[in-house]
């Protein structure tokens, strides 16, 4: 039974509000509240509904302070929002402990349809009208940044090297179980990226972990830049296999390493890593670095019952020995340590005249649909998924709208992939969502054409 206890607090702190539970007895109270209790708050003069909604935002599953102003107006009965000085308003869901989100295990042939937020969507309204939209279209995940190519954390962090280094000063989600609860109420496997090896921010702020120059001894840099630590260096990889498992505490469905590679763009040939050094006498490759790395997450993070997924090179599907000697992304192998894998279809990164396919950026179909059928083939006999990203962006291609989406969504409905991923960094999925909408109506004429198809004909009675 939920308890109604009357509180004016109207010029207080919600910590005052942790003081006045810890007044009661916790055996009666604590036990009612992590059921999630209602106060009664009377209203001072001058409050509103949005100050009142901010005093209890952090003491309620409300994710957001819209969120929480529409659940006490229905809790209320209220039509609008306006409220007057003594009145009685009950505020749902107020919670003693905090909440304590929990995976929700999905088998890896999950059939995912989702979209890329950053972390400047997720601190944002913007996050609920993408994800509202994505929910009626028909999606059921969301990816979201926790490490992203800044370097920055997306949240307040425990990891020691993380604090070190500020890579979680000042967070976008100051509380991300909050937050992962709130997208499992709304029906969203929950997705968190790791950009683990492009890391400005370690690179500058730990040198000594950055990718080295052969020819000068300083760190190496992609194109005037310093941005890469060194994928081989067991800190650099403790570093990420922490984050990694402080999220996966916090209840997150999936972990998904994106730049899970050694660099490709630059000089590369003056680039060298610690582990040419620390095999005496052993030859040994990139792509024998990176899979060991993700083997060793998978034993990490096996106890936590939550899919593994990596984003790789489009095209890696070819199999390109110098493209394998360069990434460390040997797909046979890496296979053998994930659940799911992504690989970045996005035609207008197939540049030039790519494998006799003219102006690849102008051909979703074409890209998209060969590049699953590599990627299926060297998939063959795994238990792994193919789930593609796709492009949701106007980038190097002159023919990118509607129509474009629907290409890439035609291609992968005949290829073996299993769900989708729309990718626009900047988060503009308008196009999308026309796309989608269309599909979805697509689909529908079909299965109602092939129900009415294996129906009997009726008797004729005369």
């Amino acid at each position: 039974m939920k308890r109604t206890c009357p509180l004016r607090i109207a010029s207080y702190l919600p910590g005052l509000l942790l003081f006045i539970f810890l007044l009661f007895p916790c055996t009666v109270l604590a036990k009612d509240y992590e059921k999630g209790a209602e106060f009664l708050h009377v209203v001072s003069p001058g409050e509103s509904l949005s100050k009142i909604a901010r005093l209890y935002l952090p003491l309620t599953e409300a994710y957001t302070v819209i969120d929480l102003i529409q659940k006490i107006k229905q809790r209320n009965s209220l039509t609008g929002t306006m409220i007057r000085p003594n009145q009685h308003l009950v505020i749902p869901s107020v919670r003693s402990t905090p909440l304590t989100p929990k995976t929700i295990p999905k088998d890896r042939d999950f059939e995912a349809k989702g979209i890329y937020l950053n972390r400047f969507s997720m601190g944002c309204r913007k996050m609920n009208r993408l994800l509202d939209r994505l929910i009626g279209l028909g999606g059921n995940t969301v990816i979201l940044d926790g490490k992203d190519m800044s370097g920055k954390l997306s949240y307040p962090s425990r990891v020691a090297l993380a604090r070190e280094i500020e890579a979680s000063a000042n967070p976008i989600i100051a509380n991300p179980t909050e937050l992962i609860h709130y997208l499992h109420e709304k029906g969203l496997h929950v997705v968190i990226r790791l950009v683990l090896f492009y890391d400005p921010l370690l690179a500058v702020k730990k040198p000594d972990l950055a990718v080295r120059s052969t020819s000068t001894g300083e760190p190496w840099l992609e194109n005037g830049k310093r941005a890469w630590v060194d994928p081989s260096h067991p800190t650099v990889q403790r570093y990420n296999l922490d984050i990694a498992k402080e999220l996966a505490e916090m209840g997150v469905d999936e972990i998904q390493f994106d730049y899970i590679r050694f660099p490709a763009m630059g000089d590369t040939r003056d680039a060298t890593y610690s582990f040419e050094d620390s095999f005496e006498g052993q030859e040994t490759s990139k792509y024998q670095v990176i899979t060991a790395f993700l083997a060793q997450a998978r034993e990490e993070l096996a106890p936590y019952k939550l899919l593994l997924s990596v984003d790789v090179f489009g095209v890696m599907g070819w199999e390109h020995s110098e493209d394998i000697q360069t990434t460390g992304q040997k797909i046979g192998d890496l296979a053998r340590y994930c659940d799911v894998m992504s690989p970045m279809i996005y035609p207008s990164h197939f540049y030039g005249s790519f494998q006799n396919i003219t102006n690849p950026g102008d051909q979703p179909f074409t890209v998209v649909s060969e590049t699953c059928r590599r990627f299926a083939a060297l998939l063959e006999g795994t238990d792994v998924t193919l789930r593609p990203w796709i492009q949701a962006f106007p980038f190097g291609t002159s023919t990118f709208g509607e129509n474009y989406i629907l290409e890439e969504l035609r291609a992968l409905s005949q290829s073996r992939a299993r769900g989708w991923l729309f990718w626009s960094a900047g988060n503009a999925y308008d196009v999308a969502w026309k796309a989608l909408a269309q599909w979805n109506d697509t689909v529908l004429e079909r299965k109602t054409v092939k129900a009415q198809m294996s129906q009997p004909d009726e008797p004729i009675i005369e």
